[in-house]
């Protein structure tokens, strides 16, 4: 019964976990198992303990399976984000690119623009100038060159003033710095008296002591050799400085002479730099109107070089295959092979040349525009007069009236549903008559059909068609000359050099061909007009339409070649002037700095007036100051030796002479405040002049800017119609190089605009990618969950057979124990005495009166442990050597141990510790012995066993069953 409660419980407490929710009805046998009495059997608890089992299994193998498939998907969900991510990393980066191309490519159409802008300012200013580029203003430009001329040369004659004033000036300032350090030196010199007249004073205070009479004596000797000494020295700076006059004097000399040189030199220079410019400006004025010309040469022959031609190799041999073609009784009867082989080379030879620009002109070719009909009739005119041209004939005249009937005649053909390989000669003649011309048959038309497939056409195609018809019918096609005799205004049969001056236009036309099937046909139609077909001139304008045939551009271009070789020749001349100029300008320089150098070094040779003067200045002062020292001197000597009276009055004289001194001091010191006051005055007025002088440079500076101005604009007005025809070009240049960046830029912006389309797509399918593998990574999450929790079931359940087995093996070990140990009790109760509860028994049941039982020790009626006897597990009385006591031993055993008390010991019963104190026991007394009683009861003997069994089996850890 505990089985089964035990493993209801496990059960119950997993279904309560929730666990087991999701499985099969199966599983609902181990949910309803019986608790009490009338539980389920054993065998069915089995049954369903295993079938939880299994459904646990599966739900492990179900989770692992959908674990396993959500990790394939989150795996391959993070594939895909990855591949987005890269995707997105690969679109942004496109777009970086193309972002940094379509900044390049709009800096590119800003410079473009900016060029245009540049260009269109400059050919307005170039018309402008030819606006105004009349004699009149040529002539006031060219006075106002003079003029402009005369002003750079009246600042520069200013600006030369000024340096001259600067010159001067600086010399004054020089001559002021002269009179300051003489006033200096005057200073020096009266402070030296007043030093000398103080020494005198006080020499003469000395003298007055009869002690120093002989160092007067001397020093008066002393002071006449100094005075000799001192004239000699003024007669030779006197000396010196007559030399120093001479020297400076020629010193001054090469000085003026160098400055005459430099002068010259720098006129010189100024000349030949004036005529150097001149040179230079006429240069520059003669190479812009050369690279003009030179521009107008090369945009005629990049125009001829485009242009459509037909060329006739043999003039005479086309003469020969036309003429033939006639001659005869039959046309085409003496038509040679050599005749159609040369016109077979003819045809072939001739090819039309593609138009980039007008293949992008798309044409409605049944509704033509009046300027498109135009255009197409100068073109064809111009290959027409080619041909004519070579041949010797007339050339035909694009006029109003020609222009009209040809879009009538092509208006017709379009109004009357034309399908047929034929001319519409009712359409003509309805044509000719409306426009006042002979009318009633086909008397104007030649026409080429040209089968295509498309409905779509440019201005390129309709060129090639007409192209194409002039070169077959000037060619013979189709073994006949008729329509190269229409075409060249020959009369049919006359010789071919009868040709007529015929007014001349061309149309298209584009219709359906019935057949066997249908197609489109192309029509290119050439209206040929004789004068003497014009019946009301009223209605039929003879008014030419100006165009620019290729004539008109050879002729062009011969006029520009004789213009460019023209200011080839005088660009050649301007280059030997200026190269001449240069040449003069160069040597003239070379001579200006020969004549400075020159200058320099006569400036640099050392002025010795001045030295010379002051040295004799100095030696005549110093004459002056010796002489009155020996004045002093002498007379101090004549006091010295004279008496008292004397040697006061050179004492006075001495302070007399002292006093004249400090005045002579003072004067010198208010004259030179005076020359420093002057130097000041003339170095502020130096600094003024030099301002003046730089304002004048600067004056002709400005000059020489106006007239450079004004001889740009003289240019500009002598050069107006180069300079516009140059400015025209270099717009038109810029406009057609501004078109393709444009269009690049266009490009570039559209693709960037797809790449930031595709980034935005990248980017949202980053989006998709990152949700789908977060529900992934989700799903992936709560698998893992499902399989853990799944995991945890089956190995609780797992966990619940090891437990019941282990619960099992411990109730038959119990069980095992209890019955051996019941079996050891009942041997031991059999054999002899034996413990039940706390008392002894004897081997028939009866207690010993004596003895009880204490902490697993026998103790006596005193209290005391009786030694020697010991209870073993099966509750038996045992001695020492194991034998259990009974009846018959009990005193053999008891008188065999001494009576000494034994220590303290520690003994083990059933795994327990217990410490007693054996005592050895008294000698043997009757009554000492162990008595017995009563039997005890069976019933009270068996419970007494059953409880030293429960004690015993606890003591084995059966108790642990509770754990669980």
């Amino acid at each position: 019964m505990k089985k089964k409660v035990l493993t209801t419980t496990i059960a119950t407490g997993l279904m309560a976990a929730g666990v087991l929710t999701t499985q099969n009805p199966a599983s609902a046998k181990a949910d309803t198992v019986p608790t009490g009495d009338n539980a389920t059997s054993t065998n069915e608890v089995a049954t369903q303990k295993s079938d939880a089992k299994t459904i646990a299994q599966d739900n492990v193998n179900t989770a692992q399976t959908n674990l396993d498939k959500a990790k394939a998907d989150t795996q391959n969900a993070s594939d895909s984000l990855q591949k987005a991510k890269a995707n997105e990393t690969t679109a942004q980066k496109a777009v970086d690119e193309q972002t940094n191309k379509v900044a390049d490519t709009q800096s590119n159409v800003d410079k473009a623009q900016a060029d245009v802008t540049t260009a269109q300012n400059e050919l307005t200013t170039a018309q402008e100038n030819a606006k105004n580029a009349t004699e009149t203003n040529i002539q006031a430009a060219k006075d106002n060159v003079a003029t402009q001329e005369q002003n750079v040369a009246t600042a520069q004659d200013q600006a030369k003033q000024a340096n001259d004033a600067v010159t001067e000036q600086a010399n004054k300032v020089a001559d002021a710095q002269s009179n300051v350090d003489k006033a200096q030196a005057d200073v020096t010199a009266a402070q030296n008296n007043v030093n000398a007249a103080q020494k005198t004073v006080d020499d003469a205070k000395a003298a007055m002591d009869p002690a120093n009479v002989q160092a007067t004596v001397d020093a008066a000797n002393k002071a006449e050799a100094q005075v000799n000494q001192d004239k000699q020295d003024v007669a030779t700076a006197q000396n010196n400085l007559e030399n120093a006059k001479a020297a400076d004097a020629t010193r001054q000399t090469n000085i003026d002479n160098a400055k005459k040189a430099v002068n010259t030199a720098q006129a010189n220079v100024d000349f030949s730099t004036k005529q150097a410019q001149e040179m230079k400006d006429q240069l520059n004025k003669y190479q812009g109107i050369k690279d003009a010309a030179q521009k107008e040469v090369d945009g005629l022959n990049d125009k001829l070089a485009n242009v459509n031609t037909i060329t006739i190799s043999d003039v005479e041999a086309y003469k020969k295959a036309f003429n033939d073609w006639y001659t005869g009784s039959k046309r085409g009867e003496n038509w040679t092979e050599e005749d159609k082989n040369f016109l077979n080379d003819f045809m072939n030879s001739n090819t039309y040349k593609g138009n980039e620009a007008d293949k992008n002109i798309t044409v409605d070719i049944n509704h033509l525009t009046a300027d498109q009909i135009k255009e197409l009739s100068l073109f064809s005119a111009d290959l027409l007069n080619q041909v004519r041209n070579q041949l010797g004939l007339p050339k035909v005249i694009v006029t109003e009236g020609s222009l009209k009937l040809a879009k009538d005649v092509t208006d017709n053909y379009v109004s009357d549903n034309w399908d047929k390989f034929d001319h519409d000669v009712d359409g003509i003649s309805r044509a000719a008559e409306e426009n006042g011309l002979l009318s009633g048959g086909n008397f104007y038309e030649d026409a080429i059909f040209s089968s295509d497939f498309s409905e779509a056409s440019t201005m390129d195609d309709l060129k090639s068609i007409l192209y194409t018809g002039i070169v077959t019918m000037i060619g013979g096609s189709g073994d006949e000359m008729l329509h190269a005799a229409g075409l060249l205004g020959v009369d049919f049969g006359d010789d071919i050099s009868t040709g007529k001056e015929q007014y001349f236009s061309a149309g298209t036309s584009m219709f359906p061909i019935k057949e066997d099937q249908m197609w489109i046909t192309k029509m290119g139609h050439f209206f040929n007009v004789s004068k003497d077909y014009i019946r009301d001139s009223a209605k039929f304008s003879t008014t030419e339409v100006p165009g620019t045939s290729t004539e008109d551009l050879v002729t062009q271009l011969n006029t520009a070649k004789a213009k460019l070789a023209s200011a080839t020749d005088a660009l050649n001349k301007a280059k030997d002037a200026d190269t001449q100029a240069q040449q003069i300008l160069a040597k003239n320089k070379a001579e200006l700095a020969t004549a400075q150098d020159n200058l320099t070094k006569a400036q640099n040779v050392p002025v010795q007036t001045e030295t010379a003067q002051k040295a004799l200045t100095d030696a005549q002062n110093k004459l002056a100051t010796d002489t009155k020292i020996n004045v002093d001197a002498q007379a101090k000597k004549e006091a010295a030796l004279g008496d008292e009276a004397a040697k006061q009055k050179v004492l006075d004289q001495a302070n007399a002479n002292l006093a004249t001194a400090q005045k002579a001091l003072t004067d010198a010191q208010a004259k030179q405040k005076v020359a420093e006051n002057n130097l000041s005055a003339e170095k502020a007025k130096l600094a003024s002049l030099q301002q003046v002088a730089n304002e004048k440079i600067q004056d002709v500076k400005t000059a020489q800017v106006a007239l450079d101005d004004a001889k740009n604009k003289l240019a500009a007005l002598e050069n107006a119609p180069l300079l516009v025809k140059a400015a025209e070009d270099k717009l038109a240049a810029a406009q057609k190089a501004l078109d393709p960046v444009e269009n690049v830029l266009v490009s570039e912006k559209a693709k960037l605009s797809a790449l930031k389309q595709d980034l935005a797509d990248a980017q949202a399918d980053v989006t998709t990618a990152q949700k789908n593998y977060d529900e992934k990574l989700a799903i992936q999450t709560k698998a893992q969950t499902d399989l853990d929790n799944a995991k945890k079931v089956l190995q609780a359940i797992y966990d619940r057979e090891a437990l019941e087995a282990q619960i099992a093996a411990q109730e038959k070990a119990r069980e095992e124990a209890e019955k051996k140990a019941a079996e050891e009790k009942a041997q031991a109760e059999k054999n002899g005495y034996h413990v039940y509860g706390n008392k002894v028994v004897d081997e028939n049941g009866n207690q010993v009166s004596n003895w009880t039982v204490k902490n697993g020790q026998i103790i006596d009626n005193k209290g005391k442990v009786v030694s020697g006897l010991t209870i073993n597990k099966a509750g038996a009385i045992v001695n020492k050597t194991g034998q259990q006591i009974n009846s018959k031993n009990v005193v053999d055993n008891l008188q065999a141990n001494k009576r000494t008390q034994a220590p303290v010991v520690q003994s083990k019963v059933a795994g327990k510790t217990y410490v007693s104190t054996v005592v050895a026991p008294e000698k043997a007394k009757a009554n000492a012995l162990p008595q017995t009683g009563e039997k005890a009861g069976k019933t009270t003997l068996v419970g007494a066993i059953l409880v030293g069994l429960g004690s015993l089996v606890g003591l084995f850890g059966l108790g642990r069953k509770k754990e669980y």
